[in-house]
Formats: C-alpha cells, sequence, structure tokens
C-alpha cells in the first residue's frame, strides 16, 4: 500500500466527498493530539472506515508538513487535504480585525467551516473525531455543542477520552510507538504545532518564545500588526497580545513586547 494526497479547494471538495463512504472521519490539525486521536480511531476500526483530513491555513511550519507525511506513510490510504488560499491574517484583514484570544475568526473561516461542508456533502454523516483530551473541558463542551447547533445529526467523539487514558507526554507515544520524529516546535517549548508558533490566541509567553526562535516570523506579525493599528478606528487600540494592567486588560502590542525582551537582554 501508499498513501495520496487529494488536494481540496472550495470548487471541488463537494464532488469529492459524494463518493466518499466511510463512516468515521479524523480532523488533523498537524498537531500531536489530533495524530494520536486519529491513531486511536484507526486502530479501533480500520483503516478502510476512516476519513483523514487536514485544513492548511499556509502559516504553518515547515515541519508540520513532514509530520504529516511520515504518518501518512504509516497509516497509508488517503488524506484529504484542504486549502482555501487565505492565510490567518488575510482573514482577518477582510474582517477589518487584529485576531486574538477573544476574536480569530481564521480557525472558522479556515478550517471548521469547511470541514463541516465537506462531511455535509458526504453520502451520509460520519462520525467526527477531534483530538481533545480531559484538560480541556471548556472546549470538550464547547465543540459539541456547536455541532449539536450547525449539524445536530453529526455525532462527535474524542478518541483522546477513550479508555485506556494515554498517560505518556505524547511526544513519547509518537517517538517510542511510532518512531516518528515529532513536530519541531514541541522540542522548542511550544504548547501546540499551529501557525507556526504565531497563533493569534496565543499569549504573552508565546510571543517571547516565537522572538526568541524564528524572529523573522515575529517580525512579519509586528509589521502587520502596526499596519493594522494605522488604519485606525477600533483597530488603532487592539493588538494581538493583551496584558492586565492596573486590574485592566490592554493591548499589549508586539513591538512594546520586543522592547520588553530586548532590555531583559542587554
Amino acid at each position: 500500500m501508499s498513501f495520496s494526497i487529494f488536494p481540496l479547494t472550495s470548487a471541488n471538495m463537494a464532488p469529492i466527498a459524494q463518493s466518499l463512504h466511510t463512516p468515521h472521519i479524523v480532523s488533523l490539525s498537524g498537531g500531536l493530539a489530533s495524530a494520536v486521536a486519529a491513531e486511536r480511531v484507526i486502530q479501533r476500526y480500520g483503516r478502510e472506515q476512516v476519513a483523514l483530513w487536514f485544513a492548511d491555513t499556509r502559516y504553518e511550519d515547515e515541519d508540520l508538513y513532514r509530520f504529516l507525511h511520515d504518518l501518512m506513510a504509516r497509516w497509508q490510504g488517503a488524506l484529504y487535504w484542504y486549502t482555501d488560499g487565505r492565510t490567518p491574517l488575510d482573514v482577518a484583514e477582510q474582517k477589518k480585525l487584529i485576531p486574538c484570544n477573544m476574536a480569530a475568526p481564521c480557525s472558522y473561516e479556515l478550517k471548521v467551516r469547511p470541514f463541516r461542508q465537506f462531511i455535509a456533502a458526504m453520502p451520509c454523516l460520519p462520525m467526527v473525531h477531534i483530538g481533545l483530551d480531559r484538560h480541556e473541558n471548556r472546549r470538550l463542551a464547547s465543540v459539541k455543542a456547536s455541532y449539536a447547533k450547525a449539524m445536530p445529526d453529526v455525532q462527535v467523539e474524542y478518541p483522546l477520552l477513550w479508555e485506556p487514558y494515554e498517560q505518556r507526554p505524547l511526544m513519547d507515544v509518537c517517538l517510542q510507538d511510532w518512531h516518528i520524529t515529532p513536530p519541531r516546535l514541541y522540542s522548542l517549548g511550544f504548547k501546540h504545532n499551529n501557525c507556526g508558533g504565531r497563533c493569534v490566541r496565543q499569549g504573552y509567553s508565546e510571543w517571547l518564545r516565537l522572538l526568541r526562535y524564528f524572529p523573522a516570523r515575529f517580525d512579519a506579525c509586528q509589521e502587520w500588526e502596526e499596519e493594522q493599528r494605522a488604519k485606525g478606528g477600533p483597530r488603532a487600540h487592539r493588538s494581538f497580545c493583551a496584558m492586565v494592567r492596573q486590574g485592566q486588560k490592554q493591548a499589549y502590542p508586539l513591538r512594546e513586547i520586543r522592547t520588553r525582551l530586548e532590555g531583559a537582554l542587554w
């Protein structure tokens, strides 16, 4: 056997989905949690019963793509690889906002909505499997509630909640069980493998980490943020990051984060 990549766009997605009869589908993010979830689903139901989906934000770390290909070499079969064409910052600019933890339309626009459109076009609605674990109580509830409202006939499962629970760090599972090198962002201390370490929802410490390890990415985000703030209106007082100062949550622009780090170093 071998694996195949099926490139998807908004134009060809529905016809491809209409020919897909698998009763299970896993949404892969390119991170360890969704990979372990996919492994569990495949082990329980068999590879031929499971469709694998990935949404490319065009904003990812290069090593994420290597990781996906290593996984597919293990799992074989097809990977449905959707590309909207926009990046998270493209989406934010169209929405006329600076995204942050409280407002991040990129995830819905680039991942959630097309994924739901894909499964809605399938001949029979599959069971949806998502890589959230028992430590993410708020998201476990909110994701199921979202599906119940938008697609009430879809059943959502969390394979990381299946017993027996995996007690090892997921990096160890990847190395010890699969003999696959985990995505490099984890080894650098990033919590997730999303968007090349520049997720718009992340906090101060993660932006500092991005500046230390990927200064060119930080520079590009800072430049974009300043361009958006210069456009005036609500954006003039917003930023990716926020800090609580004197009891109030306030914008914390990336330029200030850079200045603070440089001051600590010098």
